[in-house]
């Protein structure tokens, strides 16, 4: 089992992000959580109870440069520095041809995906260079590097992460920082899984194959930054 002793990860996201963060407190890191719903504020403090010392759950909506710089500084002010940046946040807008969305919908994908990475990245990169070591794990899809049909502003959305992905890969590599990202096609989630309900959920990736590659990432060396992996599930 990896070991991340000493290490302070920020997380954001739902299903996977709590996954993650379960994953990564049992590797020895403290985590703070960022959720954006308030009614997941009592859920999370039952299931992480055991794990108050070195567990910081932060409500904040990081589409909001304000909510995302404060969430940084209290992880900062508590934990004394941010060595893991895991952004798993997300949402989905599709199923219509491009003509059929609206300008309205391609701005609130970006709200849901490009803005608050944006957002935390900026925070939080410059507290890593400090430190002289990181490492930024965005969350993507497939979709990026398929034909997008029916996925046409979710593909442009999560292009633009991966293009932030890939010049803060270049821009901080001598500061220590290393930056990934991950493109799984559908993961098997709840509310996917209520979403579609007739889908064949074999062949959907596992959150528990996301979390297994996002620690070794985490744990690498230099040599893999920029590193893209991909999930097709079962094609």
């Amino acid at each position: 089992m990896i070991k991340l002793s000493g290490k302070v990860a920020l997380v954001t996201g739902g299903s996977v992000g709590t996954r993650l963060a379960r994953a990564f407190l049992e590797a020895g890191c403290k985590v703070a959580l960022v959720y954006r719903n308030p009614a997941r504020g009592n859920e999370l403090d039952k299931e992480f109870a055991s794990y108050s010392g070195a567990f910081l759950p932060l409500q904040a909506d990081l589409s909001n440069f304000k909510d995302a710089k404060s969430a940084v500084n209290s992880v900062r002010s508590k934990f004394g520095r941010i060595d893991f940046l895991l952004n798993s946040l997300g949402g989905w807008i599709g199923g219509k041809k491009l003509h059929e969305h609206t300008t309205s919908e391609l701005q609130k994908m970006f709200s849901i995906d490009v803005v608050p990475t944006f957002n935390v990245m900026s925070q939080v990169l410059p507290v890593m260079a400090e430190g002289k070591f990181g490492r930024v794990v965005n969350f993507i899809s497939l979709q990026v590097f398929g034909n997008g049909a029916g996925n046409s502003i979710y593909a442009a959305s999560k292009s633009a992460v991966l293009a932030l992905s890939k010049a803060a890969a270049e821009e901080y590599k001598n500061s220590g920082i290393s930056v990934y990202t991950i493109a799984p096609s559908t993961i098997d989630t709840e509310n996917n899984r209520k979403a579609m309900p007739k889908a064949d959920t074999s062949k959907w990736v596992k959150i528990e194959e996301i979390v297994d590659a996002t620690l070794f990432l985490c744990a690498a060396g230099d040599s893999l930054n920029g590193t893209i992996l991909k999930f097709p599930g079962k094609l």
